[in-house]
């Protein structure tokens, strides 16, 4: 049985609609890694993809961008750095699905009461894809295979592994790890560690898979058949139109 492995989608919906699509995938044989939403143009759309995959056999982690988008929105995290860093691409996906005006950063980051009128008007309208998002794990574990979304905390192990260390290691992580199992991974975009898009197969077991697709790069599924490993991936839509 295959394994096709997808992470940091970002809103990216018709990307992931095609890469699903190149590889005739099953729900059964998928595993997401993590962040769903931010800096994208769809996270919301994305969110209701993943929840109709998953409730089909499909296994979705998640990821620190998921959990920014929870904190922000339970007032745990605050809107000057949660804004800046691709949120507000969600919360404007989330007001354009029920036909609200969008909003822009500064219109947040010093009206409080506008603020957390979004937040209980996010909460009203979509408590099904909060409830998905609070519901996913850290990790998955299948023989020799770990999938999380960042990493796992090379000198204590994945048991001792933190929620934060699982949603945020990157270097530490990558270049430190020397486990007997096989760690795939997102978060950190692969263009940094090898200066390209594809995926990066580490020789210390660890592989990344973030394409970067919300940043301009591309939305890469890891392949996996029968322990042996192959990719594809499609480009962003905006970028693949350039480059015709």
């Amino acid at each position: 049985m295959r394994k096709i492995v997808i992470s940091d989608i970002h809103g990216c919906a018709a990307e992931l609609d095609q890469l699903l699509q190149k590889t005739n995938a099953k729900p059964e044989e998928i595993i997401f890694l993590g962040d769903y939403v931010d800096s994208g143009p769809d996270s919301i759309d994305v969110v209701d993809r993943i929840r109709e995959w998953c409730r089909h056999g499909a296994t979705a982690l998640l990821g620190n961008h998921d959990d920014l988008f929870l904190r922000w929105l339970d007032d745990k995290e605050i809107i000057f750095y949660y804004g800046k860093i691709g949120g507000m691409a969600t919360i404007n996906s989330c007001l354009e699905k029920i036909g609200m005006a969008t909003i822009e950063y500064s219109q947040l980051l010093h009206d409080s009461k506008k603020e957390n009128e979004i937040r209980k008007t996010i909460y009203d309208y979509f408590p099904e894809q909060i409830s998905f998002l609070q519901s996913l794990p850290l990790f998955k574990k299948e023989l020799d295979l770990i999938f999380v979304h960042a990493g796992i905390n090379p000198k204590k192990g994945l048991e001792k592994t933190s929620k934060i260390e699982f949603l945020n290691l990157r270097d530490e992580f990558i270049y430190e790890y020397n486990g007997h199992e096989t760690i795939i991974f997102g978060h950190t975009p692969t263009r940094r560690i090898h200066n390209q898009n594809n995926v990066y197969f580490g020789p210390n077991r660890v592989i990344g898979i973030d394409g970067g697709c919300a940043f301009g790069g591309q939305l890469n599924a890891l392949i996996i058949t029968d322990g042996q490993y192959s990719t594809t991936s499609v480009l962003r839509i905006e970028e693949s139109k350039t480059n015709n």
